[in-house]
């Protein structure tokens, strides 16, 4: 059986302005990402691995060539068509993990549910604090938390609320081993049982090694993958 495409990526060029002229980052990239992948991006800094994550994610858009995502061609989306679709449809996981302060553990994992006007699945929320050994910080505040629970909250956060693609941009940066290897378990876990697409972004080539596929960029190209 075919597998489905979720992510097409075709010819796709970023460059930015400077003030000795343009600076290339991505050079025709062409990468296709199928249904409930869990691929890896890997590369040395400023490779621009993060600068593809970010057009896929749409906070930021292509030179040239078209990025296509659940079917719509998402490097065509005006800014108000981006910000919509990074509410709706992506899962975004960070190295900071940027939780809301302000919000408790809990608060911070349904409000994606809440700005898609989405029925909040208690019953799936509260499976998922128990498997990730987060069920006691419930009414805590991201502050009251270790790095590790801040990063495992912020993967239900993006997770749970069924986005189309999920990208993690280096989201064990600040995080031990130990919290390290639980993080891409979890990672490969939600690919594997759920079905969940997931790009991976790190630098540490021994993280990639659960991963479904690894995609390696090297100068703004991609050579391997």
């Amino acid at each position: 059986m075919e597998r489905e495409i979720v992510v097409d990526i075709k010819d796709v060029s970023k460059e930015y302005e400077s003030q000795s002229g343009k600076v290339p980052v991505l050079e025709n990239v062409s990468i296709s990402i199928n249904k409930g992948e869990f691929v890896g991006i890997v590369g040395d800094s400023g490779s621009g691995k993060t600068t593809l994550l970010n057009l896929i994610g749409g906070m930021d858009c292509v030179s040239s060539g078209s990025i296509t995502v659940a079917g719509d061609v998402i490097s065509d989306f005006d800014d108000k068509q981006r910000t919509i679709y990074r509410r709706k449809r992506v899962g975004f996981i960070f190295q900071d993990y940027n939780l809301i302060n302000e919000l408790t553990v809990y608060e911070n994992i349904i409000l994606p549910f809440q700005l898609k006007k989405k029925e909040c699945k208690e019953d799936l929320i509260d499976k998922f604090l128990v498997k990730l050994k987060l069920e006691e910080k419930k009414n805590a505040f991201p502050m009251q938390l270790s790095g590790g629970e801040q990063q495992r909250a912020a993967i239900l956060r993006a997770l749970l609320c069924e986005p189309d693609i999920i990208l993690a941009d280096e989201p064990t940066g600040n995080l031990d081993s130990k919290n390290t290897q639980m993080v891409v378990g979890l990672l490969r876990y939600f690919s594997e049982h759920m079905g969940k697409t997931i790009l991976f972004v790190t630098h540490n080539m021994a993280l990639t090694s659960g991963c479904s596929r690894v995609i390696a960029v090297k100068d703004g190209k991609v050579v391997k993958g």
